[in-house]
């Protein structure tokens, strides 16, 4: 009996000894989990899933096509202070391993779980993860959706690239779904408009409190569909996608929101319709059509820039394999394409397909849903497709290798997002413009309502001196949408600009100077300075030698940056001033003897940055691209394709100026100031002029703009082949290509292109 019960004294101590150790082993397992700093995953063919405990990253199979190894690490400490304020909670670096970064050609899978606290309610899209930008900011994954399951709340979203990543809480939104009345026309007896947005979001067509729609349709009823291709996802919204996935098995998210707008439809049976959609807009429009025939309330569709067979912009075999992470420059060697249109073209691509993330692949021209269009049969329904003729941003690939790729940037016959053939349906037309104008070509308008069958008002854009745009901003971060534009009808007494312009050689040359390269160009008096690829002239005399950026004037004396100082011309001569103290990529810059003015461009737009007795400000946000900084009659000009920004001596802010101010298709060239006015010289080859509350248009027909510049009490608008004196209504044709002019004392100067080199020439006005 004594032996038994030692034996069983000995196994119940090894039992509490062996309770411990798994008691201590989960206390550390947990423990490991909670406060991990780094984690990896082997990515092969197949693909695979790991983590932390709040992040999980999954792979899907083929996302690469050899094995990698993805590297995790918890960021945290001082490093975590590097980053936005904008995020909470934990943020993850996921990279590779080998330091080799690569473009997935299927997209990653991210779920990251959040506290509950966060949670506004089912229906709010408040929560988005994102990823971390060079420049300290961040930008939110398009569609990211709102979650939950039996660990808690999560929001996952799918991107083609690695990045730090993090979850950032947006303002507490309620999520918009279905069709919204924008105005309704009782006394009309045609069909309501009903407009179906895609990618971009300009197509919605809203001005502050208004809708350019309305004045395109002044007598009929219209409508939107609102939905998140790109914006957040609210839990129910995310939840009746997922259960769309579970009955369907498959995911597709266009066939999901085509099932949706046909319930709404059908729930709006006492109207007829006539649909405008634009690009994957178009596709859900055309799937209701095809999924659900008992839809019959549809008479036309009139469809923007939609793939119907597909589209080769937003592949990311293609886009990994050719432009991720490669140097513009080179491939422009390679593919015979003007690098800075080479790199647009990647940035217009990129965006696109980080816009529509896991959506992209639907689009591809082999995806099983472009395949099931082929047997697409509306008898019931007039289908129009527009496609434009032109890529966006002057790109055009015709004759290189590119073209086999891409048809879509191929002059007449793309728009940057469709090509002819990707488009047909029904009745095909194309007409002047790119995907992102298209739709607001005022002839195309003008089309658009042959089509619909109803006689109305031709919509011909905004009207001279009947909108403007004066924005005082107190937030230096607000964005483009709430800008608010002001609808005021002027009286004008005189016109700023004149009838016509005449034909005329007005010009003379007096001096002309050959040059290997050119930078830029200005005076001081009458001395002429010249920055080159390799120094700086006074006329053709050598002052310094060296690399030369942000070649500026600036009051009485020119600045600029060569290997990190800054350098002042005044009439003394050239000399060495400080140390450049701005330590990041820089898009352009104005350098002044007490501050810096600088601008970086981020996702969407770009900063403006000021920095003044040692410590950097950020002073706007603005949209576009294309930036430049320059000072005008004492005044400070900021300007992008979209909107120049105004400040004063002191770098207050005075004015923006929005370019939907003058129609969706002008994009900003340069502007000028003379007294109180700005001219703006625009995309379109026309001159605005914007004072306090007059705005008047001068139709110039620059083909391609270049410059516009004060001199003495006259404004040049310089195009390519042509100056036009726009005071006096005199145009003055070249044979050959202009570069670049500034003015001088006596008259201006102008850059041409020469077989070798340039020639930079002053010319005068004659009489």
């Amino acid at each position: 009996m004594s032996l038994l019960k030692k034996i069983l004294e000995i196994l119940l101590r090894r039992k509490i000894v062996l309770i411990s150790f798994l008691v201590v082993l989960g206390a550390v397992l947990i423990l490991f989990f909670l406060f991990q700093k780094e984690a990896s995953l082997r990515v092969g063919k197949e693909g695979a899933e790991s983590g932390f405990i709040n992040l999980k990253v999954e792979v899907p199979s083929g996302a690469f096509g050899k094995q990698k190894v993805l590297k995790i690490t918890r960021i945290s400490g001082d490093e975590r202070r590097k980053y936005s304020d904008a995020f909470i909670g934990d943020l993850y670096r996921v990279e590779f391993a080998d330091g080799v970064n690569e473009f997935a050609l299927k997209p990653i899978h991210l779920k990251y779980y959040f506290d509950s606290q966060y949670f506004r309610g089912e229906n709010y899209n408040n929560l988005a993860l994102a990823y971390a930008t060079d420049d300290g900011g961040y930008r939110v994954i398009p569609g990211s959706m709102i979650g939950k399951d039996e660990r808690g709340y999560f929001v996952e979203a799918f991107t083609y690239h690695l990045s730090v990543f993090g979850l950032v809480m947006k303002t507490a939104g309620f999520q918009k779904h279905g069709v919204t009345l924008l105005r309704e026309m009782v006394t009309s007896p045609a069909p309501a408009v009903l407009i179906v947005p895609g990618e971009d979001p300009t197509f919605k067509g809203s001005v502050g409190d208004g809708n350019i729609w309305e004045a395109v349709f002044p007598d009929r009823t219209l409508m939107i569909y609102e939905y998140a291709l790109y914006d957040s996802r609210s839990l129910s919204y995310s939840e009746a996608y997922r259960e769309f996935v579970r009955k369907e098995g498959r995911r597709s998210f266009i066939d999901f929101e085509a099932d949706f707008l046909s319930k709404e439809l059908l729930e709006l049976s006492r109207y007829d319709f006539d649909i405008l959609a634009h690009g994957t807009g178009g596709l859900i429009v055309l799937r209701m059509l095809q999924r659900h025939p008992e839809v019959g309330n549809v008479r036309r569709v009139v469809l923007f820039s939609t793939p119907v067979r597909g589209t080769n912009v937003v592949n990311p075999l293609y886009f990994s394999s050719m432009f991720f992470e490669k140097d513009p420059e080179v491939l422009s060697g390679i593919f015979g394409v003007e690098w800075t249109k080479l790199k647009m073209m990647t940035l217009h691509i990129r965006n696109l397909i980080d816009t529509l993330g896991e959506v992209a692949l639907e689009i591809l021209p082999d995806s099983s849903l472009i395949r099931q269009l082929e047997n697409f049969n509306g008898k019931d329904v007039e289908i129009f497709s527009i496609c434009g003729d032109t890529p966006p941003y002057g790109v055009d690939v015709s004759g290189t290798e590119l073209e086999k790729f891409y048809p879509e940037f191929v002059k007449e016959n793309g728009d940057g997002f469709v090509s002819i053939q990707s488009c047909r349906i029904g009745k095909t037309l194309q007409l002047k413009g790119s995907f992102y104008d298209l739709y607001s070509q005022r002839e195309n308008l003008s089309r658009v309502e042959e089509l619909l069958g109803y006689e109305t008002p031709v919509f011909s854009g905004f009207k001279d001196d009947s909108y403007r745009e004066y924005l005082p901003v107190q937030n230096p971060e607000i964005s483009s949408e709430s800008l608010s534009p002001q609808e005021e009808k002027v009286e004008v007494e005189k016109k700023v600009f004149p009838q016509k312009f005449l034909s005329k050689n007005f010009l003379r040359r007096v001096r002309s100077l050959t040059l290997s390269s050119y930078t830029a160009g200005s005076t001081l008096g009458k001395d002429v300075y010249v920055a080159t690829g390799s120094g700086v002239l006074m006329w053709d005399r050598e002052m310094f030698k060296g690399s030369v950026k942000f070649f500026k004037k600036v009051n009485d004396y020119i600045s600029f940056l060569s290997k990190g100082d800054i350098y002042l011309i005044d009439r003394v001569g050239i000399s060495r001033y400080a140390p450049f103290p701005v330590n990041v990529d820089v898009e352009d810059a104005l350098i002044t003897k007490d501050a810096i003015l600088y601008a970086q461009m981020v996702p969407g737009g770009v900063r403006y940055y000021l920095f003044e007795d040692g410590k950097e400000k950020l002073l706007a946000t603005s949209p576009g691209i294309g930036v430049s900084i320059k000072e005008e009659n004492g005044r400070y000009l900021l300007l992008s394709s979209k909107e120049i920004i105004v400040l004063d001596e002191d770098f207050a802010e005075k004015e923006r100026v929005l370019s939907s101010l003058f129609g969706d298709g002008a994009d900003i060239v340069d502007g000028t100031f003379v007294d109180d006015a700005l001219y703006i010289l625009l995309s379109d080859g026309s001159v605005a002029y914007v004072s306090g509350e007059k705005l008047e248009m001068g139709h110039l027909a620059l083909s391609v703009p270049v410059k516009i510049l004060r001199f003495q009490e006259k404004i040049f608008a310089i195009g390519e082949n042509e100056v036009i004196d726009v005071t006096e209504g005199v145009r003055q044709s070249f044979t050959r290509k202009i570069v670049d002019a500034f003015a001088g004392e006596e008259g201006i100067f102008i850059v041409f292109e020469e077989k070798v080199g340039v020639s930079l020439e002053e010319w005068r006005v004659e009489g």
